[in-house]
């Protein structure tokens, strides 16, 4: 059975209002999923490493040591802390308030198979604005985030 999420605002329904055989109920279910959707962001990453030339697997068929793991992960790592880590290694920075609300949305996405929206802000450079338009970021990260987001049950809006 699925939940009706017709008549409750913002898709905010109750547990004790899911039907009770409703996927979004099973423990097991829900744990089994949260573990796969895990272990596919794990794929994803390694997909982008690749892709910017830091794979796991070199080459000539070997790996990478630990501390060249640790090197990439440094140089990719996304911040989690106060204002004053702003600085250092890595892609972005986010503040703990940040990270639990993008942590609680794309969650309710997930067990409401709902939108998420994708919004870049700021200097037009900065968007990569003056590429071609499939270039600039917003396109970039639709186009490799789409497929992740359909995995787990979300439609992914970039704008």
């Amino acid at each position: 059975p699925l939940a009706n999420f017709d008549e409750t605002p913002y898709k905010d329904l109750a547990n004790d209002k899911f039907p009770e055989n409703s996927w979004q109920m099973s423990e097991k279910y829900v744990r089994d999923f949260i573990k796969e959707a895990n272990l596919l962001v794990d794929r994803m990453m390694e997909g982008i490493y690749a892709e910017y030339g830091h794979p796991t697997k070199k080459e000539d068929g070997t790996t990478l040591s630990e501390d060249e793991i640790k090197a990439r992960n440094d140089l990719f790592q996304v911040r989690i802390g106060d204002d004053d880590e702003k600085n250092g290694l890595g892609v972005a920075y986010i503040n703990q308030q940040g990270m639990d609300a993008l942590t609680r949305k794309l969650l309710h996405g997930m067990i409401t198979n709902d939108e998420f929206y994708f919004v870049l802000g700021g200097h037009s450079s900065a968007a990569g604005h003056g590429n071609n338009f499939l270039q600039q970021k917003t396109m970039q990260f639709h186009y490799i985030m789409e497929p992740v987001f359909h995995k787990l049950g979300m439609r992914l809006i970039s704008r």
